[in-house]
């Protein structure tokens, strides 16, 4: 039997950014390459990625969905069960790395259309696997870095700013703040303290913090939520089983005795979080839990 060597997962990560990028161009879809091979001249050391990341331009994003799921593309999870911000979703495909297509990025507030277009005027170009992509500009990709480690409970940094110099840190300072992304980013930096009153507070300060309590995950959301419809939409979410995830976590279509096993799980791990939340409330602890705060 003859040894097959298997392809690197930043080798498949490479190609397949170039690959989506030919689906995009057929499409006529404009496309903003995110993360991995692309602030790769940001780091001090290689940053290898399991899968490839997109921001697609709203008004664009219906056909571009078509195309991919026309060349072989599953959605494995839809927008509003992707992730709790609702920000993107996943796909898979048999010959390439997963694919996650953003339609906002977490933590900027501005409207993502806006966002995009002004990623999209100040993008630069960068060759990834011989295929031609759009990127955002430096300060675009460090807001980017910046802002997912902020939702990354503590386990990341921010690389792309410790090797920043002065110049770029006050145009991705700037840039935040343009976008609406101030606390997100204050939060990536451990600099959320400055902002206690925002209303959004909360919401980051679970984010970034160590712990990963998901009912004070679920009070976070609803104090920041925008309108009746939005916290309404929380709840729901907060009560459902999000089939999607478990159908990723088992690899199949779940049962129903799995999705009932996975709901009583979901209410035993909410009255935990609940105690252990109620517990950091008592004399003596108040505060714990504020992370890189300071």
């Amino acid at each position: 039997m003859v040894a097959t060597r298997q392809t690197p997962v930043w080798v498949m990560v490479h190609l397949t950014h170039a690959a989506i990028q030919v689906i995009a161009d057929r499409a006529s879809a404009d496309i903003l390459h995110i993360k991995g091979p692309t602030d790769a001249a940001l780091r001090a050391r290689p940053h290898y990625s399991t899968d490839t990341d997109v921001l697609v331009r709203p008004a664009h994003m219906s056909r571009f969905l078509d195309a991919l799921e026309a060349d072989g593309w599953s959605r494995l999870t839809n927008f509003d069960n992707g992730s709790p911000f609702g920000h993107a979703a996943n796909f898979g495909h048999s010959s390439w790395a997963a694919a996650d297509v953003h339609r906002s990025i977490p933590g900027l507030s501005l409207d993502p259309a806006q966002v995009f277009d002004r990623l999209w005027d100040a993008r630069q170009t960068a060759e990834i696997a011989h295929r031609e992509c759009s990127i955002p500009a430096p300060p675009a990709q460090v807001l980017i870095q910046v802002t997912h480690v902020a939702r990354s409970h503590g386990t990341g940094e921010s690389e792309t700013w410790s090797q920043a110099d002065d110049q770029l840190r006050q145009r991705t300072r700037a840039l935040a703040a343009e976008l609406g992304g101030e606390v997100a980013f204050a939060a990536g930096l451990g600099e959320l303290a400055s902002f206690r009153d925002a209303r959004d507070y909360a919401l980051w300060k679970h984010w970034s913090a160590p712990e990963d309590n998901r009912v004070v995950e679920w009070v976070a959301r609803l104090r920041s939520a925008q309108g009746m419809r939005e916290r309404s939409r929380i709840v729901v979410q907060a009560m459902r089983v999000n089939r999607a995830r478990l159908r990723m976590e088992l690899g199949h279509e779940p049962t129903r005795q799995e999705i009932a096993a996975e709901q009583r799980d979901r209410i035993r791990h909410a009255l935990s979080s609940g105690v252990a939340a109620l517990a950091g409330l008592l004399p003596g602890r108040r505060g714990a839990g504020d992370g890189r705060e300071g």
